[in-house]
Formats: C-alpha cells, structure tokens, sequence
C-alpha cells in the first residue's frame, strides 16, 4: 500500500498567533487530466514544471524500472515521452537500483534547455541501495529533440541521488543537491566539469525537494531550526546564515519553498503548521517574516501544506490538505509578496474516482506532490497515486 511520506519537521514555538481564517466556500473545480499509464507506475515526485511557451515537464517514476520525462500541452492534451531513462544513461539493469524516478523539479534555461536529474527507487537504508551507480543530470534540448546526460555529479559515491536542481542564470551554472547526504555540486556547462561544495543539510537529515535559487545565483536550503545554508554564488562557498524572525507565530522549518517574483527574496510555508514565512536575505543573517496562516472557517491544523509555485499574477500559491467539515479537503492558497497575511483562494470540489480500467496504484489519501503555474496562468497540480493534473484554468492569470 503506497503510503505518504515526508521529512519529519523540528518544530520551534516562538509565540501563538490566531491564523487568518476564510471562507471555504468557494469551490474550484478543476479539468483532470490523467498522466498516460505507459509511462508510470503511479506516482510521482515534485517534478513538474511550466515552460515559458506553456509546455508542461512533468518526470515520472517506474519502480524497478526507468522513468520518464513527458511534455505535455495544455491546448491540445497531448503526451510525448521526451526521455526514459535506461535509454537516457545507457543503463540497462532494471530492478531496485535502476534509475527509476525523474524526482527533480525541471529547471528551464533562457535558452530553452531543460535540466533534470534521476534517483533511485529504493531507500538509503535498503542494501539495494548501495548497488545504486549514483543519479545522472540530464539535460534536454527543445531544438534538436535530444537528450544529453551529463554525468553522475559524485562518481563512486554508493547510492547517490540526486533530488533537486537549479541554475545560476548569471553564470551559467547548474546546481545539483544530493540525497541523502545533502551536497550541493555545481555544473560548468563550459568545462563540463562537477565542483563538490560540501554539505548544504544538517548531517542526518534528509534535503527537500525544493531548491531556492534567486537572481544573483545564491543558493539557499533549510539548516536545522535556526539557520539557513547559503552558498554564495560570486564567492563560491556555503555559509550558514542565522534566521532573524520578525513578528509572532510558530516555525516549522518548511518542505515546500518559492522564489519571489522580485528573484531577491523567498518564501515557505510550515508542512503541518501552514504558517507562511517570507525570508529577506542579508549580508550575515536572514530576515524572516512571520505572515500567519491561511485557514478555510471550520477547519484546522495540522494538515500537509507540500508544495509551493510562483504565478504570472505576482503572487506565490500553495496547497493545504486540512481536517474539518467531518473529513479532509484540499484547498488552494496564496500570498502576495507586499501584501501580508496569505489568503485562501477557494476548496478544490472532491475529486473522481479514476476511470474505469484505470490500473495503477492508488490510495485513499490525498498525496499532492508538485505544482507549476503556466504563462497564461493555469495552477497546474500534481496529484500522485493516481497520477494525474488538476489544472485551474486562469486561476492566476495576470489582471
């Protein structure tokens, strides 16, 4: 039985703060568009990403198998498997050391570029997982339809994956966040070459799936309760960065995390707690505003708050899983980044079953792994088991 999963987050109260609570009684009715079987095996992890002619990346897994990274376009609803992986790396051992997930968030270069990166389908504890090569980062040109493989960033380091990338569109450099043990590598598509910077993560404890690049090319990720890595792109070294918090509230060191449409500062949101946190950057510490959380009248927290998006309206929008009204419902959020507390948009109406003849894993929970907003502003959310898109058309169109 496919089972939610997540890091577990270390919780620092600071103050109680009564959340901002709205109405839920709009409903969202989203189109639902299935992901093609073929090319899947029920799930899959953070990786969808809107591009600026409005392609959607989406990468897949298939557990003991290769996964996929698809295109899809909204206008005419088609599916194409740009790369599956055994034919991508030149790997041809299926099993439970194959590279079976496209987990990364797609970053998509001004050129059109599309960079992503594999993971193994088993977990670091599983001896399986020490036969794993280590994860590849692949790169995919629009403009001649061709994937390239790019290595595996740390060779000869056991069951390497890789769980998150970006680019510093300064320079031209990729980035690379590894799991599990949380090393951020740096790409230089000119030497092709990989640099090891060092650890970007507490030891011991797994790196998100989210990967904060702004438009200098500093790099930032969650450092324990109190802190943040930041690895600073002109000097090209890891700092750790204390956290200054500005008004009340309780912090939960965030999964999901978005760039501000300013590229200077960003914002994440608590897994359980949904309290939204904007962090503003400084030369030795990092700013960070408690902004409240936004929850739906009758309803309450803990709920799973999973994934984060920057939309063509200006603001950032997120989802929340939350209990009350005798269940569970899924909501869509948002936050303006100059215009304080966030808000609820609407609930999302309950979903369908699957078709019938539908035969890939499901669950009963609810498991939302990943969104992207499309250049006409279309939320595009990524349900797992049943893999499938929910897509909010013009939700966060421009006004």
């Amino acid at each position: 039985m496919v089972t939610w999963r997540g890091i577990v987050a270390v919780i620092v109260t600071i103050l109680f703060v009564t959340p901002v609570f709205a109405s839920a009684d709009r409903v969202l009715v989203p189109a639902i568009v299935y992901v093609p079987e073929e090319y899947h095996s029920g799930g899959a992890y953070t990786a969808i990403q809107a591009g600026p002619d409005g392609i959607v990346y989406v990468g897949t897994t298939i557990y003991n198998g290769y996964g996929h990274l698809l295109a899809y376009w909204p206008r005419t609803g088609r599916f194409e498997s740009l790369a599956e992986m055994s034919a991508a790396t030149g790997e041809r051992m299926p099993g439970p050391a194959s590279q079976a997930k496209v987990h990364t968030k797609p970053v998509i270069a001004p050129d059109g570029r599309v960079y992503f990166g594999t993971k193994s389908g088993g977990r670091s504890k599983d001896p399986s997982w020490q036969r794993y090569p280590g994860g590849h980062l692949l790169v995919y040109d629009p403009r001649t339809r061709t994937t390239t493989d790019l290595g595996i960033p740390r060779p000869g380091t056991p069951g390497m994956s890789i769980i998150a990338v970006g680019l510093d569109r300064v320079r031209g450099n990729v980035y690379v966040l590894s799991d599990p043990d949380s090393h951020l590598i740096v790409y230089d598509p000119r030497t092709r070459t990989f640099a090891d910077h060092g650890r970007l993560g507490p030891e011991g404890e797994h790196p998100t799936r989210y990967l904060v690049v702004l438009a200098n090319g500093d790099v930032f990720h969650q450092f324990g309760p109190n802190a943040m890595a930041r690895y600073n792109a002109a000097a090209g070294r890891i700092e750790r960065l204390p956290l200054v918090i500005v008004g009340t509230g309780t912090y939960e060191p965030p999964y999901a995390l978005a760039v501000a449409p300013d590229g200077r500062r960003f914002f994440g949101v608590g897994k359980e707690n949904g309290q939204v946190y904007l962090y503003e950057p400084r030369e030795r510490e990092v700013g960070l505003r408690m902004l409240g959380a936004a929850v739906p009248e009758g309803y309450t927290t803990p709920g799973v708050h999973y994934t984060m998006t920057a939309a063509p309206d200006g603001a950032v929008y997120y989802t929340g899983f939350l209990p009350g009204g005798g269940g569970r419902d899924l909501f869509i959020l948002r936050v303006w980044p100059d215009q304080g507390r966030p808000q609820v948009v609407g609930r999302v109406a309950t979903l369908p079953p699957p078709p019938a003849g539908y035969s890939r894993a499901t669950t009963r929970e609810l498991i939302i792994q990943g969104s992207t907003a499309t250049p006409d502003g279309s939320l595009v959310v990524m349900q797992a088991y049943p893999l499938r898109l929910l897509i909010f058309r013009g939700l966060a169109a421009r006004q």
